[in-house]
């Protein structure tokens, strides 16, 4: 078919054809993050003027407004018609609707305006950036253009009022999405072969959070609160430790998993990654917390071993020596029995009698040394004062403290306690205050960076928002 002359009764000129386009969008479904797709379904209207179509008289080219009759003709199926060559540029598959019959009407009007209604479905390809997955907004097109030809034959339009109407029930249709905002637009385009005239709607799509956030955020929450639980173990419970820690390493795997299965291979880091990957570090280093915990406390109790075994045959060092000088002192009173030892043992006795004599002195001198220090530590280097006893204890130093040092002495305190505890207690004691507040400092970052992100995308401030 030959297209029109681009005459309309307003204009008796040759030019190009103007399609005046409107979309009455009925659903927009079946949104895949991993195809990058979405289905829409709309009816697609098409209006244009051919002045060989006309039915009416008319004077010097142009129908006057009072001659004019609106009455429409509807075109049989059979009969065929020069159609706009519209095709979509982001299709990826679609199809008519034939059932009962098929889906469209052509009607003509007595100026020669014809109408070409038509109902498609159609898988739409959208680009997702899902950087802030899953808090993000995405923007979705439907891109529409003449196939063959350009501008100097046709040019498309939107229709001045009602362009697009989104039906009530579209919405619904999207179970994790909202549709936020609809709008339309052009997209002309330049190739080689000339100037093409193309339409555009732009669809918002905010991601519903609600439903991440009672299957994913929440729950691997709860699964990092269940892997610090073996801070409160002793840590000789490797069977009650390990396997708490490995369950809640595997159960954060397999989440992670079961997510990026329905996610395209992307180059970049979304949120939702940094969330599982920090999950999955805070409870690796709880497995790891406790491999180095083992380790100590193995190693102090070989130290306790080794240091027992010394004390041990220290012990039997001194009973033999002692046994051995009561025999040499027995026979250095007795003449009789002296003249028995040859005179290298002789001096071998008297140098042990000497060196047991200067061991035991510097005893007694140390002994008294550390009381007298132990005196002075009690009471701060000053000696007590007239009627006040001088054995204090930790207690009684505290209700003279300033109320300002209180914190003070409580930290003091608490220092003291984990002093008194293995190293393998101490690292334990610390872990359950470090891994939590660590935990909560994170959320506190993640959280004001992506949901301030997704504020700003929702509001459009970001280009191309």
């Amino acid at each position: 078919a030959v297209r029109p002359s681009g005459k309309t009764p307003m204009n008796d000129q040759k030019g190009s054809v103007v399609v005046t386009v409107s979309l009455n969008i009925r659903s927009i479904s079946a949104v895949s993050e991993k195809n990058m797709e979405f289905v829409a379904q709309f009816q697609l209207r098409q209006e244009w003027y051919d002045d060989r179509l006309r039915y009416m008289d008319y004077n010097n080219g142009i129908l006057s407004a009072a001659s004019r009759n609106f009455e429409f003709i509807t075109v049989a199926r059979d009969q065929r018609l020069w159609i706009p060559d519209t095709f979509f540029q982001n299709e990826k598959n679609g199809w008519y609707h034939m059932l009962d019959q098929e889906n469209k009407f052509i009607k003509i009007r007595s100026d020669g305006l014809i109408v070409y209604d038509r109902r498609l479905t159609l898988h739409l390809s959208c680009p997702m950036i899902l950087l802030t997955y899953p808090m993000d907004v995405q923007r979705c097109f439907i891109d529409f253009a003449s196939y063959a030809y350009t501008t100097n034959d046709i040019k498309y339009d939107w229709r001045a009022t009602d362009p697009i109407i989104l039906d009530e029930k579209a919405n619904g249709a999207l179970p994790n999405f909202d549709i936020t905002k609809i709008s339309n637009a052009t997209c002309h385009s330049v190739t080689a072969t000339g100037e093409y005239a193309c339409l555009r709607v732009e669809l918002r799509l905010t991601r519903v959070f609600s439903f991440f956030l009672l299957q994913l955020y929440i729950p691997s929450t709860m699964l990092v609160g269940v892997a610090w639980v073996s801070y409160w173990i002793d840590w000789k419970s490797t069977a009650a430790r390990v396997p708490l820690a490995i369950i809640t390493l595997l159960s954060m795997i397999t989440t992670s998993h079961a997510i990026n299965s329905n996610l395209p291979p992307v180059s970049y880091a979304k949120s939702i990654d940094i969330w599982v990957g920090a999950c999955v570090v805070f409870i690796f280093f709880s497995l790891i917390e406790y491999a180095i915990v083992n380790y100590l406390g193995i190693m102090d109790e070989h130290r306790e071993m080794r240091k027992a075994a010394c004390n041990r045959s220290r012990l039997s060092n001194v009973i033999d020596s002692d046994m051995y000088m009561q025999r040499a002192g027995q026979a250095m009173t007795s003449p009789a029995s002296l003249s028995a030892f040859s005179p290298v043992e002789k001096k071998r006795l008297l140098r042990r009698k000497r060196k047991k004599s200067f061991e035991l002195r510097e005893e007694e001198e140390g002994g008294a040394g550390m009381q007298l220090m132990n005196v002075f530590a009690n009471n701060n280097g000053v000696s007590p004062p007239v009627g006040v006893q001088a054995e204090w204890t930790f207690e009684d130093t505290t209700d003279l403290v300033y109320v300002g040092q209180r914190k003070r002495v409580e930290l003091v305190r608490w220092c003291s306690v984990l002093s008194s505890r293995g190293r393998a207690e101490r690292i334990d004691i610390i872990a359950r205050i470090i891994f939590p507040v660590a935990f909560i400092l994170f959320n506190i970052a993640y959280w004001s960076v992506y949901l301030d992100d997704k504020a700003k995308r929702e509001a459009g401030i970001f280009d191309g928002y």
